[in-house]
């Protein structure tokens, strides 16, 4: 993992003083977003994501989809059905689920899975390549020019996967918090 003092600075400034974007300003965007560590490995030492929660096999492919979908700029990206079908049949041999479908896992280890299963997916690599053949890293677009084509965007993967484990995250925040209610109200000894 990279230490803080490792990760690339951005040189200032983005802009030239006439207003357009600095080339050697874009480039070191471009190298520190390209740099930046896996969320498995940036989160590595939060407790947080180092807890292991039973988890459904389903909650892990279903927050793909939803995420897919929301970071797709054609609404529903190709090929998403072949995907969570892969990762799916994967994930299951991958572990032992229990418990109907279910395992203890961080979410440091749900992020690590999705890119040791996705990470050589072509399908899923696919996606963080726009149709337009512009295989830059970033796109600055004016919204005053108008609307522009979704063929110029892709997916970041990264940030997909990431969005992954929050929305169990947020999951897992919302049952801690029903659950501490529940004790406060009824007790911890409800039979």
């Amino acid at each position: 993992m990279k230490n803080k003092k490792d990760i690339e600075i951005l040189p200032e400034p983005l802009l030239t003083e006439e207003g357009f974007i600095d080339a050697a300003g874009m480039q070191g965007l471009e190298n520190a977003i390209n740099n930046s560590p896996k969320t498995y490995e940036r989160l590595s030492g939060d407790d947080e994501w180092n807890t292991k929660h039973w988890t459904f096999k389903k909650s892990i492919v279903g927050a793909l989809a939803k995420w897919a979908c929301r970071q797709s700029p054609y609404g529903c990206p190709d090929g998403l059905e072949n995907v969570c079908k892969y990762l799916d049949a994967c994930l299951s041999k991958t572990l032992e689920w229990k418990m109907g479908g279910m395992e203890e896992l961080s979410l440091i280890d749900i992020n690590k899975l999705c890119w040791d299963i996705l990470g050589d997916c072509n399908i899923f690599l696919s996606w963080n390549k726009s149709e337009e053949g512009n295989n830059k890293n970033i796109l600055f677009v004016n919204p005053m020019l108008g609307e522009v084509s979704p063929d110029y965007d892709f997916i970041d993967l990264d940030a997909l996967l990431h969005n992954v484990c929050l929305d169990i995250r947020d999951e897992r925040r919302l049952n801690a918090k029903f659950d501490r209610e529940f004790e406060e109200k009824y007790g911890k000894n409800y039979d």
